[in-house]
């Protein structure tokens, strides 16, 4: 069974909106204009849509880490999962910062609780899933060591 897990938003909040402005616009040009609007409208969705996603297969034991491009492709390679391999939790604080034409700028915190997987020296590969709630975060990273078969870190 593989289990697929969005991280947030490629472009950040912002930029996904302004994608799908973007896209909007486009669709209408596209009506009016004809071709001109088509290559607004894939610019669009490309900004909009497109994420990053992990993919776990819990029965090859092996993860991939890409993106979802325009909501539908997925892209990344398999890295299968070692014995030597760790998984913990990981905070991160990311801010998107946007400015207005008027110098003022705009910050977006986004604080996540993730769940990722650590190589053998402890260094973060990659992350494999968002949780918001600690409890749950604490359940779910004791089911995914378990059915991947690697050790915890705390």
């Amino acid at each position: 069974m593989i289990e697929y897990n969005s991280l947030g938003k490629t472009f950040g909040p912002v930029g996904s909106f302004s994608g799908l402005l973007i896209f909007c616009a486009g669709l209408f040009l596209t009506v009016m204009a004809g071709f001109g609007g088509i290559v607004v409208t894939i610019i669009g969705a490309f900004v909009a849509f497109t994420r990053p996603l992990t993919s776990i297969d819990y029965d090859k034991k092996q993860v991939r880490n890409g993106d979802k491009l325009f909501g539908i492709v997925k892209t990344g390679k398999w890295i299968p999962v070692k014995a030597s391999m760790k998984i913990g939790r990981y905070r991160s604080n990311k801010v998107y910062r946007t400015y207005s034409r008027s110098n003022r700028s705009l910050d977006i915190e986004q604080k996540q609780n993730l769940i990722c997987l650590f190589n053998e020296n402890g260094q973060k590969l990659m992350a494999l899933k968002n949780i918001k709630d600690a409890e749950k975060l604490a359940i779910e990273l004791q089911n995914m060591s378990d059915r991947l078969g690697v050790e915890q870190i705390s």
